[in-house]
């Protein structure tokens, strides 16, 4: 291979990777600018009184089962009466089987198990 082959080839390395480079940047400025959004919407969301979050939240819940109607699934979103931290499930509709779960069982286990220590070693009183 002659010296000119190699120049062209580590030429178009180098501007390949310098496309790479910006489309990272580009994607890392995406990144950012929806963190920013998403934190502005909870903000938002935050300041409604909780009567407004609870019709959002059945609103955009309603949407969500509408598009898993198509696959057969259901969204169920729930609190845990031991922990009370919020599960989101996703269900077959045909089985009733859980599909998914966030968070997972084990980790409702957990955080019960963790309470249930807590519970023992500080007295409540105050």
């Amino acid at each position: 291979m002659d010296v000119k082959a190699v120049n062209s080839i580590s030429s178009s390395l180098e501007m390949n990777s310098q496309n790479i480079k910006s489309s990272g940047m580009q994607s890392e400025q995406i990144k950012k600018g929806s963190e920013e959004i998403k934190d502005q919407t909870k903000e938002l969301f935050d300041k409604l009184d909780p009567k407004s979050q609870n019709e959002i939240l059945k609103k955009s819940i309603e949407e969500i089962n509408k598009k898993f109607d198509m696959l057969n699934s259901q969204l169920k979103i729930e609190i845990d009466k031991e922990t009370n931290i919020k599960v989101a499930k996703i269900i077959d509709t045909q089985t009733k089987e859980v599909i998914r779960q966030i968070p997972p069982e084990a980790v409702l286990k957990i955080a019960k198990y963790i309470d249930e220590v807590t519970g023992l070693l500080f007295d409540k009183k105050a």
